[in-house]
């Protein structure tokens, strides 16, 4: 019995080494095939990356982006073609002329591609690179408005946060800029009053921004004659306190109604969201209106309430 067990242990061993050559073999006959498989030529559009000298901006029109060649198996170019790879070069190590440019000439090096992927050309492959000194400066941010709002409503109280931003760039090119826009914005679609995140628009290619999230713009629409009042509103509060007080527990509101329209009490909340925090809090307070009923003014806007 001993000597049929010392053999079935043998017969696992040498199974498992089988195996293990077996998966070798098959794995390597993998990487022959991917390396051997017919190479494939493909373009790709990758972003250019300029490295300046402390202190400097460029200050002509340069490429954003350059065309490269590459070839390779189809396993290794399809990695390339989902990546966003970008071509970096460093101009610290060009020498200045006279005028403060110079010429540089892309090469091959330049381009990082996995191992499997040959770089065949770039386009374009030389541009001239002039240099400025940079500056830094404040501008405002302007709101850009489009669309119209109905002729028996206003828009009041616009504004975006942060009001200014911080731009750098050479010296001739941010003499003449002296605010940044936001992308426009359909003010035919607002309704009540709130806030929204917006872009920013581009600039001067050879100007940068220093913010990268969108601005807040902030809005409030009102009817510019309210046609109905709706007097003694009661007042929901929101709180996961159960101790709350305020002495005010009604509103009235100005609204502007169609004609023909019978608003009743109880199509309408009027919410004071309160603070988790104990103590006396100044709430504003917000209303819910049926659609097409346009909210002018809440009498009181806001009101105090204590938690305990």
């Amino acid at each position: 019995m001993k000597r049929f067990g010392r053999g079935l242990e043998k017969d696992d061993a040498l199974s498992r080494h089988f195996l293990k050559l077996v998966s070798v073999l098959f794995a390597s006959f993998l990487w022959f095939y991917v390396l051997n498989s017919e190479p494939q030529i493909v373009e790709q559009s990758m972003h250019l990356r300029l490295l300046t000298p402390a202190g400097k901006s460029i200050s002509n029109i340069v490429p954003q982006k350059v065309a490269v060649k590459i070839k390779g198996s189809r396993a290794f170019v399809r990695t390339v073609l989902n990546q966003e790879l970008s071509v970096v070069v460093d101009l610290k190590k060009y020498s200045v002329n006279k005028k403060g440019g110079f010429r540089v000439f892309l090469t091959h090096s330049d381009v990082t591609v996995p191992f499997g992927v040959e770089v065949i050309s770039i386009t374009p492959e030389s541009f001239n690179v002039e240099l400025q000194k940079e500056i830094r400066k404040e501008v405002a941010v302007k709101p850009v408005l489009t669309g119209n709002i109905a002729p028996d409503l206003k828009l009041i109280n616009t504004s975006v946060s942060p009001k200014t931003v911080l731009i750098s760039g050479p010296i001739e090119v941010m003499r003449k800029v002296s605010k940044v826009q936001t992308v426009p914005i359909d003010i035919s679609s607002l309704q009540g009053e709130g806030d929204i995140k917006i872009a920013l628009a581009d600039l001067d290619q050879r100007v940068s921004i220093d913010r990268n999230t969108p601005v807040d713009f902030n809005y409030t629409l009102k009817p510019r004659k309210a046609n109905l009042t709706l007097k003694k509103i009661k007042i929901s509060f929101l709180s996961t306190s159960t101790k709350i007080s305020s002495k005010v527990k009604y509103v009235s509101l100005d609204v502007l109604a169609p004609e023909g329209v019978r608003l009743n009490k109880s199509d309408i909340q009027i919410i004071a969201e309160v603070p988790e925090s104990k103590g006396t809090h100044s709430v504003k307070l917000r209303a819910n209106l049926p659609e097409g009923i346009h909210l002018l003014q809440i009498n009181p806007q806001s009101i105090n309430v204590s938690t305990r």
